[in-house]
């Protein structure tokens, strides 16, 4: 990426940092240059699509937009970007590929939108938890409200997720 940016733009330093698949580019350069970001974000995520093994690339424009693809891979990093701390590129690796330098220990990461990466088991035993296995898909943040249910306290005013009614006996 620094050298198709650098073959279009000029030599200078455009990648300021990168974590795993985000990848911030010097935003203060673009400007002082005067070039459109969207432009300088899609020579980096043409470069970036043609690394082996990246499966996607968004960008910026592209999530600020709300224009991820509409699957679930889409949607969920989507609905993983910040507006203000948001990466300029996010970049996918096909599945069970992960970063790694001689400085990065190998292991898992738990950061990807597959479903092996998602997939968290919860569990809910004692008093008023109907017996059984529930298949309906849940997330973390179904926690709060659940517990707050079941203790017949108000459910946190920051609670985003949903009471899991299922498993209750009420």
């Amino acid at each position: 990426m620094q050298a198709a940016l650098e073959q279009r733009f000029g030599k200078a330093k455009w990648v300021l940092n990168s974590s795993a698949e985000a990848l911030y580019l010097d935003r203060n350069l673009m400007r002082q240059k005067k070039l459109d970001t969207t432009e300088v974000e899609r020579v980096a995520a043409d470069a970036a699509r043609g690394v082996p093994h990246v499966a996607r690339v968004f960008t910026r424009g592209q999530l600020m937009a709300d224009r991820a693809m509409s699957d679930m891979i889409g949607r969920r990093v989507q609905n993983g970007f910040h507006p203000v701390r948001g990466a300029d590129l996010v970049i996918i690796l096909e599945p069970y590929w992960i970063y790694t330098s001689a400085e990065t220990p190998k292991g898992a990461t738990h950061g990807t939108p597959y479903n092996y990466d998602t997939h968290v088991p919860m569990i809910f035993m004692g008093a008023g938890i109907k017996p059984g296995k529930y298949n309906k898909a849940v997330a973390p943040n179904d926690i709060a409200p659940t517990l707050a249910t079941m203790l017949e306290v108000e459910i946190p005013s920051g609670s985003s997720g949903r009471v899991l009614d299922e498993i209750l006996t009420h």
